[in-house]
């Protein structure tokens, strides 16, 4: 399993939940990438094997020979790349230590070099379009949706402590988990929450926010008047204990292929106010387990939240159906079944 990364993110945490799940069905998954970052602390602290390979750039040839070593050393049946620098390498590797190799585009914005992968996974319809859109043949792409655990089974903080813990008393809480990038659209919901001063609602931003983004998004909802309604986080790794907490998820981005956020937020039954892009109307459905808005635009944004806001009981149906929309289409299990699928579809696709 091939990915540079050294943050947290939802391609390191798909790669991880992969590896995880893969294991648990009998495989033998072994990461290789950066083991100095969160990724391969995760790696480590579930047991999982992996092999420090820094992959600088995209001409690191030692980087290269060493992955086909280990390809070859691990007898390995596939090397699986992630993002467009996992794929380069996957692919270059592959080729040199004769091993079948999958790429899975993450994003609809990064269509490079992926030619190499004998199956291209995209997360979501729009990332294959994307991609046919570049020019891959739609025959070697296949959709295989992000999917997770039933972290809502999983054992986690009450919604009760949770609350205490975060100063909330009874009004809905909104959620954004989300890295603080340009990208996430942390400052259109800002304005949007500007607009809605006269409803009950405290905001719950969390993702690192040590960065000068987060610094601006902080002046920005001081000089908006919101600094008291707007709870910084950080970087938390008690998403779970965030979401029994919350009463509704935000997804304002202005780019996304598939968010994890979105379907952690359905398997916990939380409603989702997200923008039209990406892959995000295969996981939302307009007035169904939430609304969708375009990106940009506060107003539109507001007029989502607000009866949301203001209704307790539609936020429960919303839920309800949310957690429904979960359990049909984005599971671990799911995933893992489609996966392996490819997996079997890229090695029947090796020359004997």
């Amino acid at each position: 399993m091939v990915l540079h990364s050294h943050s947290s993110g939802g391609a390191e945490r798909h790669a991880l939940q992969l590896m995880e799940g893969l294991r648990e069905r009998g495989h033998e998954p072994v990461f290789a990438g950066p083991t100095d970052g969160w990724l391969g602390d995760q790696v480590h602290a579930a047991g999982l094997r992996a092999s420090h390979i820094p992959l600088h750039g995209l001409i690191d040839l030692p980087s290269v020979a060493r992955l086909a070593h280990l390809a070859r050393r691990e007898k390995a049946d596939l090397i699986h790349g992630h993002l467009t620098r996992g794929a380069w390498y996957a692919g270059l590797a592959g080729r040199m230590a004769g091993v079948a190799n999958v790429a899975t585009a993450h994003s609809t914005n990064a269509g490079k070099h992926f030619g190499r992968a004998d199956r291209i996974i995209a997360v979501a319809d729009a990332v294959a379009a994307f991609l046919a859109g570049r020019g891959y043949d739609p025959a070697r792409i296949q959709v295989v949706h992000n999917g997770i655990p039933d972290i809502a089974a999983l054992p986690h903080a009450s919604r009760a402590a949770t609350r205490r813990e975060l100063g909330l008393g009874d009004e809905p809480a909104l959620l954004m988990a989300a890295r603080f990038i340009h990208a996430k659209g942390h400052d259109t919901l800002l304005q949007a929450l500007a607009t809605l001063r006269d409803a009950a609602w405290t905001l719950l931003l969390a993702g690192d926010n040590s960065g000068d983004a987060g610094a601006r998004l902080q002046a920005q909802a001081e000089a908006l008047g919101l600094a008291g309604r707007v709870r910084f986080l950080g970087q938390r790794e008690d998403v779970p204990a965030l979401l029994g907490a919350a009463d509704l998820l935000v997804a304002p981005s202005r780019r996304e292929a598939l968010s994890l956020a979105l379907l952690e937020a359905s398997a916990f039954a939380l409603p989702i106010v997200a923008t039209r892009v990406g892959g995000t109307g295969e996981v939302v459905k307009d007035g169904d387990n939430g609304f969708l808005v375009a990106p940009d635009d506060p107003a539109a944004l507001a007029a989502a939240l607000a009866p949301l806001l203001a209704d307790p009981a539609l936020r429960q149906a919303c839920g309800r159906r949310a957690r429904a929309r979960f359990e049909a289409g984005f599971t671990l299990s799911a995933m893992l079944d489609k996966t392996l699928a490819v997996y079997r579809q890229a090695l029947e696709a090796r020359p004997s």
